[in-house]
């Protein structure tokens, strides 16, 4: 982990959402160019395929489009999410929630899980939905910092097909 983290602000309310964007943006800033050693594991429909790779050879323009496209941060959102917030004193964590009021829109839940004393997120787990014509695809996100990145799709087609696919990132 780089000192350069910065702590990250939760905002809520009156005011602005979590922006993952900006998240992104920091955790590439304190992370880049450090040697690690990362395991992709592809699981489709079950079945496991493993690549031991590095951080450099990771197409992290595809990992981060991912996730940017979940962030909810834009004004248009604001009351469109139900928040909550509580301190874990047993994990000595704060978690945040936001619950989409809406079926339709892209983000379905944010939590995150955070250190109270210094506001660093240590966890960021996320929900998508996507329903269209001809079926319905769903998300979820996983990020634990320089732990493990975990994206996992299910799609659903009218015509009855399945798709079940995961990809776990783990640093070594």
């Amino acid at each position: 982990m780089s000192c350069k983290q910065k702590e990250q602000a939760v905002q809520t309310g009156e005011g602005t959402y979590f922006s993952i964007i900006d998240y992104v943006a920091d955790q590439w800033e304190m992370n880049m160019g450090q040697p690690y050693g990362i395991d992709k594991i592809t699981f489709a429909n079950g079945k496991p395929d493993t690549l031991h790779t590095n951080a450099e050879q990771v197409d992290w323009a595809a990992i981060f489009k991912v996730f940017t496209a979940t962030d909810i941060s834009d004004a248009k959102y604001l009351d469109k999410y139900n928040f909550s917030a509580y301190a874990d004193s047993a994990n000595n964590t704060m978690n945040f929630y936001y619950d989409a009021k809406d079926t339709k829109l892209f983000t379905q839940k944010l939590y995150l899980t955070a250190n109270p004393r210094n506001g660093r997120i240590s966890s960021v787990y996320i929900e998508t939905l996507k329903n269209g014509t001809f079926g319905t695809r769903t998300q979820r996100l996983f990020y634990i910092p320089t732990t493990s990145i975990v994206i996992q799709e299910f799609e659903a087609k009218a015509s009855g097909d399945k798709k079940d696919i995961r990809v776990e990132y783990r640093f070594l």
